[in-house]
């Protein structure tokens, strides 16, 4: 489908009315496209169709277009075969924009033809319609004459303005095109390298000035004054002789809305050239302090890569003693005041400079501002690299200081360390110390010992890790570029060392590491030495600490265990004094019982020590096993003593009881003397057996306390002859 057609493209077409926009909607508020009664339809090609539809849809606006279009075609005086052409098209091309097509028959037509639609062959409703009919699908004021409808509506009148519509906005997009050219020619213009190139370039630029002016721009708006009042008498013409119910017809022609944006446009675009050449010119004019400015900024720079040159050539070197680091210090020291005072001046000049032309809003105020940022950060870039380089021979200084310090301490640790070894293994004529209080003031001095000993090696080390870090920092400092620097002439140049980073780190920390590892071979050698003495201290301690342990035990075995078990023999002559005893030894057993946990505990230990390897095995284990020894012994009289007492209790018991049977006899009691009333021979029978029961268990209780009574007696005699 054609894309921005014109009247022109069909002006045959429309004069011979082929079909026409007149304005009219249906009552949905479609547009109507209206096909009048012609007699030469069958001579219009199915094209002419195609390119007068495509034309005439593309007029009314997309909210009238997006109802669709009412297609009406007047029938009368035309075949059926004339209309099939305009249907198909429809069909085949603006199936899409179209609503429903209306067929107005004449009057004798089911008389005269006997040929049918087939609605079904088409995407829209086709609909054959009387005349009188019509008004019920559209409003008889959206209808022409032609159609007994009340619109007016002028052909050749809708011709010449369209025709004048858009040979105005044909002139206006030309203009338009005009100044967007001379609006690319104002951005091509290039800022010249020097003030000659930039001369030419102001020249060129009063050319494009000159065509500017030369654009017509008040003759088309004085056109289009024209052209408006034309659509604008048109339109009120026609909804007033429409009664008023067209006031919305004139869509059809043109909007005058639209045409005034348009030249409003090409005003708007010829004020917006020649706000860019203005713009441009004074760009141009600024573009020779531009070169000045860079010209000073390349002097600057050059001087910063002299003395970046120079810094560079000893930046890594750290000394090898603290003597060397110190002097490499003060000279350091020098050279950066020297940069500091004849370079940051000049910078600062400079970055005013570009200050002043930025305030001024110079067209490259970006570039300035980059420029001299550039030659700030080559400066501070040279700056960084002499305040890192300070810190680094500041740490160097500190390093070499504390790895010597160290060095010269490693004979006097060893010393120390082979004194403890001594007090706790003992040596060539000087047996292990035996006094645990002593020894463990030696184990916490060992301990301390080592604590400054790990402190000093920490410092060498921290200190390294430090100056290693700072030295890398040294390095990245020195050799960074920024990107923005790149392909910049000498502000490159400035940006990077030109060296190989990982060559310069090298450099400078393998003598740190070199110290480092002579450090840490010392530190290990040392830290072999300390465990071997601790542990053996450790050792010795825990062995005495031990044996102090169990030394209480057995005191107290002795000292009170076995004097009470000596001074109390006796088991009473009665039963009171014999549950008394009973008594005193229950609560004795009591407090034994926790120097029977506190043994269990030493011999557990014993056996942890032992296998830990805290302790050297036997030693602790005989240590344990005579301890075991003695509170079995000891455990086991206690046991007898236990039994003995349980059993003079029991003996007493059973005496006393006898006693209180005999009492119970010879008073005329026990189990005969309930019976006395009863004379029988039954009952007499019956208390002699009671009587001999008693007897026998009298006999047996007898028997059975006679023989509590020997064992006890031979306990006693047992007891007598050990002690």
């Amino acid at each position: 489908m054609e894309v921005g057609a014109r009247a022109l493209d069909v002006l045959p077409l429309l004069q011979e009315r082929v079909a026409s926009l007149t304005g009219g909607r249906d009552r949905r508020g479609g547009p109507i496209i209206w096909f009048p009664a012609h007699s030469r339809r069958d001579r219009v090609a199915p094209d002419d169709y195609r390119r007068l539809l495509h034309y005439l849809i593309s007029i009314p606006s997309d909210t009238a277009r997006s109802h669709g279009f009412t297609i009406l075609i007047d029938m009368r005086g035309s075949a059926w075969a004339a209309i099939k052409p305009i249907l198909k098209v429809l069909q085949e091309h603006f199936s899409s924009s179209v609503h429903q097509a209306l067929v107005v028959k004449p009057d004798n037509f089911w008389q005269k033809q006997r040929t049918t639609i087939g609605a079904h062959k088409y995407k829209f409703e086709t609909t054959m319609i009387s005349l009188e009919a019509l008004p019920k699908v559209i409003d008889t004021s959206q209808l022409t004459p032609d159609l007994d409808g009340t619109l007016q509506y002028d052909h050749a009148q809708w011709i010449d303005l369209r025709l004048a519509l858009e040979e105005l906005m044909w002139q206006a997009g030309e203009l338009l095109d005009r100044l967007d050219d001379l609006q690319e020619d104002v951005a091509r213009a290039d800022f010249a390298d020097d003030v000659t190139g930039a001369r030419r370039a102001i020249d060129a630029h009063a050319d494009i000035n000159k065509r500017l002016a030369k654009i017509p721009v008040d003759e088309l708006e004085a056109q289009g004054e024209r052209v408006v009042q034309r659509l604008e008498t048109a339109a009120a013409a026609c909804a007033e002789a429409s009664g008023g119910g067209a006031a919305e017809a004139a869509f059809h022609c043109g909007s005058p809305a639209a045409l005034r944006a348009q030249l409003s446009a090409v005003r708007s675009a010829h004020a917006h050239a020649h706000k860019l050449w203005q713009h441009k010119k004074m760009q141009l004019d600024q573009c020779f302090q531009l070169r000045l400015f860079e010209q000073d900024c390349e002097k600057m720079l050059e001087w910063i890569v002299n003395h970046r040159t120079a810094f560079l050539a000893t930046y890594v070197e750290i000394g090898r003693s603290c003597a060397a680091a110190k002097r490499l210090q003060e000279e350091h020291a020098r050279f950066a005041a020297a940069c500091t005072g004849g370079g940051r001046p000049s910078v600062a000049r400079v970055t005013a400079a570009a200050r002043r032309l930025a305030d001024k809003r110079h067209y490259a105020e970006p570039q300035i501002t980059a420029l001299a940022h550039r030659l700030e950060r080559a400066y501070k870039q040279l700056s960084a690299g002499l305040e890192e380089r300070s810190a680094v021979l500041s740490l160097s200084v500190v390093f070499h200081h504390k790895a010597e310090a160290y060095a010269g301490a490693v004979g006097g640790w060893g010393a120390q360390c082979a004194v403890a070894l001594q007090l706790a293994a003992g040596g060539p004529g000087a047996p292990p110390c035996s006094d645990p209080r002593a020894l463990e003031q030696h184990a916490q001095r060992h301990r301390q010992l080592y604590e400054h000993m790990c402190q000093a090696y920490t410092e060498v080390h921290s200190t390294s890790k430090k100056l290693l870090y700072q030295l890398d920092h040294l390095v990245q400092v020195c050799h960074q570029t920024d990107p923005a620097d790149m392909n910049e002439g000498s502000v490159s140049s400035a940006g990077g060392s030109g060296g190989d980073p990982a060559a310069d780190y090298s450099s400078g920390a393998n003598h740190v590491l070199a110290v480092i590892h002579q450090i840490l071979g010392h530190h290990r050698a040392l830290e072999s030495r300390y465990h071997q003495a601790r542990l053996k201290l450790h050792q010795r301690l825990a062995l005495l600490l031990y044996k102090e342990d169990c030394r209480q035990v057995l005191d107290w075995l002795g000292n009170h265990g076995e004097k009470f078990l000596i001074k109390n023999t006796g088991i009473g002559r009665n039963l009171h004094k014999a549950r008394m005893y009973q008594k005193s030894h229950e609560h004795f057993e009591n407090v034994a019982q926790n120097t029977y946990t506190n043994a269990e505990k030493l011999l557990s230990a014993a056996e942890e020590l032992a296998r830990s390897g805290e302790c050297e095995a036997e030693e602790v284990l005989g240590v344990a096993r005579e301890l075991e020894a003695h509170v079995a012994a000891f455990a086991a009289r206690v046991d007898r003593r236990r039994r003995r007492l349980d059993l003079a209790v029991l003996l007493y018991t059973h005496e006393k009881e006898l006693l209180q049977w005999l009492e119970t006899l010879r008073g005329g009691g026990g189990g005969g003397s309930a019976s006395t009333s009863d004379e029988s021979p039954e009952a007499a029978r019956r208390a002699l057996e009671q009587c001999a029961q008693h007897r026998a268990a009298s006999l047996d209780a007898c028997a059975a306390t006679i023989a509590h009574g020997e064992a006890l007696l031979q306990d006693l005699r047992y007891v007598m002859h050990n002690y």
